[in-house]
């Protein structure tokens, strides 16, 4: 009797590693729609832009309002068609070029391309290391959409994100004292370093390294060509809604359209942030909030 109960639970555990190996023959994840996808993937056409970051800097509104406009088709997902977040180029899902294909529409010919164009937002695109050489390898003409908010704000807005999952358990002044520990650690001790990229990429540990755009941006313009890229700032996204959105629409080669639905989304309410630890972070952000005025041409205005 022991013996049979171990090789049925052999059995299972081999079976469950399997299915885990092969989701597309997976019988209690079958789909039809995903089935039809795949199989359509080869007449099906690759993004025409891609907005990369900033995570919590309003990415998840920008594009439910871009995909409103008659020109623009959404990328499918199987939850949600509003938000994209595929995720593709940091291969969290799948290395697949078919499986990234089959989430955009169909287009038969060059003439019917000309009548729409396709885009997907995964908002932590812009932090890992080795996603805008995937990206150029494939999409060298693609272009990119960034969105950027007061770091400091986008480090509370995060980790109260993070918070709300269970991600972390701390508070936020335990939390980026840790980060701070963390990145000395990493000064100090190089040669200790894991250079994991994927942990570069991970959230929950970089809300204040997230932060340093500059360090980020350099990367992608030292692979893109400026014209091919168009940074946002999330105030005007919220305040100047309209003008911000044609000046995307401009970017796009589209038509300027009114958005019927440009009301918020994905908005966090929660207490304020200490006003001892938000000086702390406004100082530690300053310089680098200067060497992104200086990359951008810009004056984010952000000390304060």
């Amino acid at each position: 009797m022991v013996s049979t109960i171990k090789n049925n639970s052999t059995f299972k555990e081999k079976t469950r590693l399997w299915l885990l190996d092969h989701p597309n023959l997976n019988p209690f994840n079958f789909s039809i729609k995903r089935s039809y996808r795949n199989l359509t993937s080869g007449i099906r056409t690759f993004p025409d832009f891609i907005i990369i970051g900033a995570g919590r800097a309003g990415t998840t509104a920008l594009y439910s309002y871009l995909i409103q406009h008659p020109k623009i088709i959404p990328a499918y997902t199987t939850n949600n068609e509003d938000v994209a977040d595929l995720h593709f180029f940091e291969y969290m899902i799948s290395d697949n070029i078919k499986w990234y294909k089959s989430h955009f529409p169909i287009s038969f010919s060059k003439s019917q391309k000309k009548h729409f164009i396709t885009g997907e937002f995964t908002s932590t695109y812009m932090y890992h290391p080795d996603v805008p050489k995937r990206i150029f390898n494939l999409l060298p003409r693609v272009k990119l959409i960034v969105i950027l908010r007061n770091p400091v704000d986008k480090a509370y807005a995060t980790y109260q994100q993070q918070f709300r999952f269970g991600e972390i358990t701390t508070t936020f002044e335990e939390t980026i004292n840790a980060e701070f520990r963390r990145m000395n650690f990493n000064t100090d001790f190089p040669e200790l370093n894991s250079k994991n990229d994927d942990f570069e990429n991970s959230v929950a540990h970089n809300i204040i390294r997230h932060g340093i755009y500059v360090n980020y941006l350099e990367t992608w313009f030292k692979i893109f060509d400026t014209n091919q890229i168009l940074i946002l700032n999330s105030y005007d996204l919220k305040n100047s809604t309209k003008e911000t959105l044609n000046q995307i629409f401009n970017f796009l080669n589209i038509s300027n359209y009114d958005i019927p639905d440009i009301s918020p989304v994905n908005v966090g309410t929660y207490t304020p942030i200490n006003k001892t630890t938000r000086q702390k972070l406004i100082d530690f952000f300053k310089p680098h909030n200067q060497r992104l005025d200086e990359l951008l041409s810009t004056t984010h205005n952000w000390d304060d």
